[in-house]
């Protein structure tokens, strides 16, 4: 029997008015799992003004309770492991060893991060002089709609939904249609955990519809998207109509930068990770390699032997490491990127075929591949595939990489794999992007700032920089001189 679920409004759980239903689908075996409510203008109404009447109140609770809120969902998060990593898994197709060991326990760790730092936000003092009292607050935006992703469906709920709560803002949240069961339950958890009714609202449908209605709404303050760059940009010119802020972490076409005298074995070790970890479907990935010709020959054999290694199959089985890609027609998608990097003259050094075994032939899987003897010209070299799809270049001189790298409309993150440190962070300043590693990829900790430039967006998650994207700066003037009189009224006397 399918599940059925229902969207999280002034802490309600309602149907929705069209008493249209999304199916969810696990990408692993091509089997409806649930349905979710596909939702219309009137709930984005709903919850607009949920969150608008509880505002006030939120907003004008002590930071330390809000926080203290928080850390009872991260603890609530925990207690729900398993339920929260199994429906991940089951609406996203990552293996359960990711959701359970990585996604799930991130969550909850994040939450503590923002319950934690948020109490150290201050105001400044100004100097303007003897005679007045100059300061600065921060308060927060209002409503806030939080647009999200499927790629870490529950993780990207709570790099938002967690420094938008604790800096005093009412949320609305529009999870992906694919994959909205983990952002329902977290909604569940933190109203068990205690945050008010119209604090945190769900709603689920289609972004034509229910994006674009929130995108659109005057009451709601800010916007926080993360996903593809085009709906990045629709989502500007739409919110343009209100003047609201948009945050925007969009696309990659992330660089790893393999230096000759780079330890290789390590490289490979990063690359193995930085282009396969969630299938590849991470805006940070690894998916144009730059290689020293003195290293591209031991460099690609290597990796292509490790790639070789990865297990796919089962996400249920905690020995899987690769699951499907998120929905069918995006597996249709990475592979016509397959086919237009071998008709470019790309040279397939792995995968390349769709797998085909019992426990893959009913899901939407793409084998890891990857592709040698690869320029900048290539589709595949400039278009975010966001699979388990590579490709690997030559370089010659130090000059000629950088020129490559920022040779991208994207400027999300790289990476330059060195022994020289000193090399590394020159290479690393003069490389156009958010986040740039050196000898390691796509590692990001709660303590660090994410978010891009060029058409990868702009704004940061997490990190303390993130409290700028959910408050405002209010100034305060008080005059503390005695009398009517001011020296500078002279000027109109």
């Amino acid at each position: 029997m399918v599940q059925q679920f229902k969207v999280l409004i002034n802490g309600e759980w309602k149907d929705s008015s069209t008493g249209e239903k999304l199916d969810i689908v696990n990408p692993a075996t091509g089997e409806i799992i649930g349905q979710a409510p596909k939702c219309s203008e009137i709930e984005v109404n709903e919850a607009v003004a949920a969150a608008a009447k509880a505002a006030p109140a939120w907003a004008g609770m002590p930071m330390s309770e809000r926080s203290k809120l928080l850390l009872a969902s991260s603890r609530l998060i925990m207690e729900n492991i398993e339920e929260l990593a199994k429906l991940e898994t089951l609406e996203q197709g990552s293996p359960i060893r990711k959701t359970m060991n990585f996604d799930v326990p991130l969550c909850a760790e994040q939450l503590e991060y923002f319950a934690g730092t948020a109490r150290a936000i201050k105001g400044e003092t100004l100097p303007v002089g003897p005679w007045c009292l100059s300061s600065t607050v921060r308060e927060p935006l209002g409503v806030v709609g939080l647009i999200t992703p499927w790629n870490f469906p529950a993780l990207m709920v709570i790099w938002k939904l967690g420094a938008a709560l604790v800096t005093g803002n009412t949320c609305i949240v529009k999870p992906p249609s694919t994959a909205p069961l983990t952002t329902l339950k977290l909604g569940e958890i933190m109203m068990e955990a205690g945050i008010p009714a119209g604090v945190v609202n769900v709603i689920t449908g289609p972004g034509s519809q229910v994006g674009e209605a929130l995108v659109q709404h005057p009451d709601v303050a800010k916007i926080g998207f993360t996903g593809d760059t085009a709906t990045g940009k629709r989502i500007m010119k739409l919110a343009s109509d209100t003047v609201k802020q948009v945050g925007l972490e969009l696309g990659g076409k992330n660089a790893f930068v393999v230096l000759e005298d780079a330890d290789v074995d390590a490289a490979v070790e990063g690359a193995i990770f930085g282009g396969f970890f969630n299938s590849g479907q991470v805006c940070a990935a690894a998916s144009r390699f730059y290689i020293h010709e003195s290293v591209y020959d031991e460099f690609a054999d290597k990796y292509v032997k490790a790639a070789k290694k990865l297990k796919y199959g089962d996400t249920m089985n905690m020995e899987t490491v690769i699951g499907p890609v998120a929905y069918k027609a995006h597996r249709d998608t990475v592979e016509s990127y397959i086919e237009s990097a071998k008709k470019d003259g790309a040279t397939l050094l792995l995968g390349g075929k769709r797998p085909t075994t019992k426990e893959t032939k009913n899901g939407y899987f793409v084998a890891p591949t990857i592709f040698g003897d690869c320029n900048n010209n290539m589709k595949m070299m400039r278009e975010e595939i966001f699979g388990p799809v590579v490709g690997l270049a030559k370089f010659k001189t130090n000059e000629e990489v950088v020129e490559l790298v920022n040779d991208s409309p994207f400027g999300l993150s790289a990476s330059v794999w060195t022994k020289n440190a000193r090399l590394g962070i020159t290479l690393a300043n003069q490389i156009k992007a958010g986040t740039v590693w050196i000898n390691e990829h796509l590692i990001i900790f709660c303590e660090t700032p994410w978010g891009g430039c060029k058409e990868s967006g702009w704004g940061k998650d997490l990190s303390t920089m993130v409290f700028d994207e959910y408050t405002k700066v209010k100034h305060i003037y008080v005059d503390l001189n005695e009398g009517p009189e001011k020296p500078w009224y002279g000027i109109l006397k």
